[in-house]
Parts: C-alpha cells; sequence; structure tokens
C-alpha cells in the first residue's frame, strides 16, 4: 500500500511539475503556438495519464483490501455463527453484519478521499448497545 501511495504521489509531482512548465512556455511565447508549448502540452497530457492511472491502481488496491476485509470478516462471523456456544459469541445478526459493512465502506472511502482513516470512529452499536466485536457499549 505504501508503494502504491509513493507510486501516486510522485506521478502527482511529476503532473504539477508538467503543469508549471506549461504555464512557462506561455509566458516566454507571449501566448501564441510553438514548438516548445506542443511539447510542454504533450508533455503535460501524458503526466496527466501517468497520474490517472496511479490514482486507477491505488483505488484496485483499495477495493481488493475492502473485499479481502468483508470477505474475511464475513467467514469469521459465519464460523462463529456456526459455533457460538464454543466459541462464547453471540449469534452473529444481519444487523452487525450491516454494521460492519457499512463501517469497511466508510474507511474505503476515507482512504479514496485520501483521509487515511485518521478519523475512524468508534464501532457501530446495535440496539442492544453491543458492539459488532461483542464488546457491551459505553
Amino acid at each position: 500500500m505504501e508503494s502504491t501511495i509513493d507510486e501516486m504521489s510522485s506521478a502527482y509531482e511529476d503532473f504539477v511539475a508538467a503543469a508549471a512548465d506549461v504555464v512557462r512556455e506561455r509566458e516566454a511565447s507571449g501566448g501564441r503556438r510553438t514548438a516548445a508549448m506542443d511539447v510542454a502540452l504533450e508533455n503535460f497530457r501524458h503526466r496527466w495519464e501517468l497520474f490517472r492511472a496511479s490514482c486507477d491502481r491505488a483505488e484496485e488496491v483499495i477495493d481488493m483490501a475492502r473485499r479481502r476485509i468483508t470477505t474475511e470478516y464475513v467467514a469469521d462471523a459465519a464460523s462463529a455463527a456456526a459455533r457460538p456456544a464454543e466459541a462464547g459469541l453471540p449469534p452473529v445478526s444481519v444487523l452487525r453484519l450491516e454494521q460492519a459493512l457499512h463501517a469497511v465502506n466508510s474507511l474505503a472511502a476515507d482512504l479514496r478521499r485520501g483521509s487515511g482513516g485518521g478519523a475512524v470512529s468508534s464501532p457501530p452499536t446495535s440496539p442492544s448497545g453491543v458492539t459488532p466485536q461483542g464488546d457491551k457499549a459505553d
């Protein structure tokens, strides 16, 4: 994940530098179309495409992580539901599963927006005050 973020950051910096080159070339040419301006514009377009591709790869990484986490949670919940007495866990309810899926989707959306999940809230509670992990909420 870190390498994906580094790649996206580098692509963004290259894109911004290419945009600055276009502005410099435009000022230097007095707004006229020149060979140097065409080169700067082509480089800008290329850097834009690379930046978009790096963003797409980052989104794919986040989606894969979200699917993996969701799948693992569902498998764990289903396993515990099959033997709640052995695991000492309450049976899985649809409400708890929906809350967990909502939490995972919210985290994925935060990551897509670039917040890094720094403002992750406490786990949602059910009407009975029990968190998806089975702890009693305060």
